[in-house]
């Protein structure tokens, strides 16, 4: 099948498929289950999960404290993102959401940026949650200044988006510390497993279900979400063969323009010949002509 025509297929199954939420934030959808990472990110112990303020944008999950908390809680602002791909524009997209959640902010406790005296903002944390295939270290931060084209002085702004390894036998004190973000990371490790014995995606997927439900992994999400969760599993698996076929697609377009290109560049030395040709003809001609008349 060729290249387009496997886009035009995966295209059709987006339209069927409008699946919002990847697997991570399937998992994390309660607020327990949030408020059980935000302390292990935050090394604290809320009990409460009605404390907690979560509004949902986009990919990612902003994470608040209610304001009759400690300060310095109450004024955090935790942008959260899972990623499976180590995208290097993560610092832009963060420096666009924390625009948007300021903005926010500032209108919601009815703040007058015009105001002489300084406005008080909450401290902003971006973190991304990383279990892609490609290594990594435990952590990694990625910083906007790095896309800026001149290094000459401290730039106006910055963002820092800080990339935590989740995968399986990664940050394991992080994972102990949070039961959700282990069993989520031992799940996707399993399915891993499983197709690295060369079963197919939707058997590596269900074998992998069975394994996890009766070692009481992720049980409660797998068990009453068993269809769903396969679904998204493999809706994610074509996402990826889609981006892999969009590059293709790109590299074919490059590989055209350069056949074209190339048939162009032959064309105007043939061209060139040609004319050399005929001017060489030419001037035989001339010198011969001369040679008679002498």
């Amino acid at each position: 099948m060729k290249v387009k025509e496997v886009l035009a297929a995966f295209k059709r199954v987006f339209v069927k498929r409008k699946y919002k939420d990847i697997l991570f934030r399937f998992v994390f959808r309660e607020k327990k289950e949030i408020l059980q990472l935000y302390n292990a990110m935050n090394h604290t112990n809320y009990t409460n999960p009605d404390d907690l303020v979560i509004t949902t944008m986009e990919n990612v999950i902003y994470i608040g404290m209610k304001n009759d908390l400690a300060f310095l809680i109450a004024n955090d602002m935790n942008l959260f993102e899972h990623q499976s791909t180590l995208n290097k524009n993560m610092p832009l997209r963060g420096l666009l959401y924390f625009a948007k959640m300021f903005e926010t902010y500032i209108e919601t406790h009815g703040l007058n940026k015009y105001q002489k005296t300084l406005i008080k903002l909450p401290f902003p944390r971006f973190v991304v949650f990383y279990n892609g295939e490609e290594d990594i270290p435990e952590e990694l931060c990625m910083r906007l200044s790095d896309a800026f084209e001149k290094h000459e002085e401290e730039p106006a702004v910055e963002c820092v988006a800080k990339f935590i390894n989740i995968n399986y036998g990664h940050n394991q004190e992080l994972l102990n510390s949070c039961k959700r973000l282990h069993d989520y990371s031992y799940f996707v490790s399993c399915v891993r497993g499983y197709l690295k014995k060369g079963f197919g995606q939707k058997e590596a997927v269900v074998m992998a279900t069975d394994e996890c439900i009766n070692k009481g992994i992720l049980k409660d999400v797998l068990v009453k979400h068993r269809a769903e969760v396969v679904d998204m599993f493999l809706t994610t698996f074509d996402k990826k063969m889609y981006e892999e076929a969009v590059r293709e697609e790109g590299r074919e377009e490059g590989r055209e323009e350069g056949r074209a290109e190339e048939q162009v560049n032959t064309e105007r030395e043939r061209q060139r010949a040609e004319r050399a040709e005929a001017e060489n003809k030419r001037l035989r001609e001339e010198l011969a002509k001369m040679k008679g008349e002498a």
